[in-house]
């Protein structure tokens, strides 16, 4: 009887990308998508000078494109694979072997982020499943334009031995705010005008703020979901159907699905440095952000009050569980939101399939999970509140937190005190 990851790989996966064998000491595979990118060889220059882990690593580059890409976006990812090719001709870095996967002609309805982290993590997955480390091996997300701390692979692989029931985990990430941190970190091509990095600043304030908040009412899935910070053990990914193929989106959607088997833990001891440009790939994340920023000035965030109206229903979960009805009247944002099948059908549903309060709780938030708290965020913030500005939500938030605020208010200041505080969870 095939197993559940044989059984993937013959349904989900593609035919076989490397035709050299794994070492039998492999544990961890980075899994690299890189599109239209300037700086392949800086990235792999970095990941090479890391610490080296007990264990044996690699890393999987997965060039993709497709017929729809401009005449200069196939030069670029030419001129990526044969600079990489001759930097790792050159380097002989023997402790970390480097495949690079070029994939040019990818469907266009699939062609992005998603399907080529798709590719690299099956790929992954099946060299894991080769020396049968199918199960606990690591695959780990970064991206193409990224730096890392140089405790990059030892510590991931010190957090997952020291949680071996963690299924997945997010990793603390940094964008550089000055030209003069980008040129710390090695970044190899022109920086970005400061107004980018005030956008970055604005936008990972945005993150932050929103994850703060989450874990300030108790909501059970609190963690960023960063595409080039996170890691997930190989059976997780294969109980979860691998990866999506969406063109964008797709580490929030995966590392959601990943956190109903188990806690996603916060690896704060190593970081993860994503680069700030502008993009307009996709039609949200970062490039989008950054955009908006450009063209207007500020960046918009959810309203502060509806994560004060989801903290209503969190706390309406025991009286949920005794009555099937809330012990008290819903914010108007919170009532329109869930309607009458909230009372009529959803709660006698799980109710009905719950012995106890512990298991109700577990369905509860199954429903209520990061999905639908988002729906709700944007149906408060558009159609109840307003979009307010990063740093006036930031800043409210700390005060109801009852933290200290920053010397200033500007997005920069108020985004180290948050980094902080997240280093310190």
């Amino acid at each position: 009887m095939a197993t559940s990851h044989e059984q993937y790989l013959r349904k989900s996966a593609g035919p076989r990308l490397i035709k050299a064998k794994p070492h039998p000491g492999l544990r961890m595979i980075v899994v690299i998508p890189c599109h239209d990118e300037p700086d392949l060889v800086g990235a792999l220059e970095r990941l090479a000078t890391c610490e080296p882990p007990l264990s044996q690593s690699e890393v999987i580059v997965v060039i993709n494109g497709s017929e729809k890409d401009s005449p200069a976006v196939a030069r670029q990812n030419q001129d990526t694979l044969d600079q990489a090719i001759d930097w790792l001709s050159e380097c002989g870095n023997a402790w970390l072997p480097i495949h690079l996967l070029q994939l040019l002609d990818l469907p266009p309805r699939h062609a992005g982020v998603g399907q080529a982290r798709k590719i690299g993590m099956d790929e992954a997955l099946r060299r894991f499943a080769d020396i049968g480390q199918a199960e606990d091996g690591l695959l780990v997300c970064y991206d193409a334009d990224c730096r890392c701390s140089a405790n990059y692979f030892t510590g991931i692989e010190s957090h997952f031995t020291m949680r071996p029931d963690a299924p997945g985990t997010s990793i603390h990430f940094e964008h550089p705010l000055d030209a003069g941190e980008w040129a710390a970190l090695g970044f190899g091509y022109t920086p970005p005008s400061q107004t980018v990095f005030d956008g970055i600043a604005a936008y990972e304030l945005h993150l932050r703020y929103h994850v703060l908040a989450q874990k300030f009412i108790g909501f059970p899935y609190a963690f960023h979901t960063i595409g080039s910070a996170m890691a997930v053990r190989a059976w997780a990914y294969v109980k979860q159907g691998g990866m999506n193929r969406r063109q964008a989106g797709e580490d929030f959607y995966f590392l959601q699905k990943i956190s109903w088997l188990g806690q996603v833990t916060e690896l704060t001891g190593v970081t993860v440095y994503p680069s700030p440009r502008l993009s307009d790939r996709v039609p949200f994340g970062t490039g989008k952000a950054i955009g908006d920023y450009v063209a207007k000035g500020r960046l918009a965030t959810y309203p502060l009050q509806a994560y004060r109206d989801a903290l209503w229903l969190i706390g309406q979960v025991e009286a949920l569980w005794e009555t099937g009805r809330p012990s008290d009247a819903p914010p108007e944002a919170m009532a329109r939101f869930l309607g009458k099948p909230f009372i009529g059908s959803i709660m006698p549903e799980i109710r009905a399939n719950s012995g106890d309060l512990g298991a109700f709780r577990k369905r509860f938030f199954r429903w209520f999970n990061a999905f639908r708290l988002m729906k709700f965020l944007n149906f408060a913030r558009d159609e109840i509140y307003s979009p307010t500005e990063a740093e006036y939500s930031a800043t409210k938030l700390l005060e109801w937190m009852k933290m200290p605020l920053p010397s200033s208010g500007n997005a920069v200041d108020l985004l180290r005190k948050f980094r902080r505080l997240k280093n310190k969870n």
